[in-house]
């Protein structure tokens, strides 16, 4: 992706996902995305719910995000589900779309971990013939990023630093040892 994705891209990324799945329930009234989506910058959120019965009339199941963001805990909307219907078949339905929006939310987002992930800087192994390793870490800062790359060149060859905003990479590879000479 060019830009981070959107609280409301999400909600109708899962349910697109849902839709082409058959897993919406027929007692829908509407699903609607939330009206002031804010841009989704790491994929350190956690996905929280509402499910219960309306004030005046039916179900509903709102969706937000929770995250923090320099100490502070952040809430945004994702989406609100809602049905006419009040009985108990009613909220079994409007649980288990909820249970399916949890697990394809889960899936999309840690199949697609680098499209939410826009902040501070990764750092990773590569193997000798140049090939990724499946673990790296994750830094808030470059200096933080940097420092990781020093550790990891003392016992690795190759080491990656990739600016998550810019993303933009950098290559470092472990100093040759020079040879020693023998005094005659």
């Amino acid at each position: 992706m060019k830009k981070p994705m959107t609280t409301e891209e999400l909600f109708r990324k899962i349910l697109d996902i849902l839709k082409d799945k058959g897993r919406l329930p027929e007692i829908l009234d509407y699903s609607l995305a939330d009206g002031n989506p804010v841009p989704i910058t790491t994929y350190e959120f956690e996905l929280r719910s509402n499910l219960n019965y309306g004030g005046s009339e039916g179900i509903y199941l709102n969706l937000w995000i929770e995250y923090f963001n320099k100490g502070e805990k952040c809430q945004h909307g994702l989406g609100t589900f809602k049905t006419l219907y009040e009985d108990e078949k009613a909220m079994h339905k409007m649980a288990g779309l909820l249970a399916d929006f949890v697990v394809e939310e889960h899936a999309y987002v840690n199949g697609n971990l680098d499209d939410f992930t826009w902040e501070g800087a990764d750092v990773y192994v590569l193997d000798d013939e140049g090939k990724r390793l499946p673990w790296g870490y994750s830094c808030g800062s470059m200096e933080r990023a940097l420092k990781r790359k020093d550790k990891m060149l003392e016992k690795y060859h190759q080491v990656v630093v990739r600016d998550n905003v810019t993303r933009k990479e950098k290559r470092f590879q472990k100093p040759k040892k020079k040879p020693r000479c023998k005094d005659e």
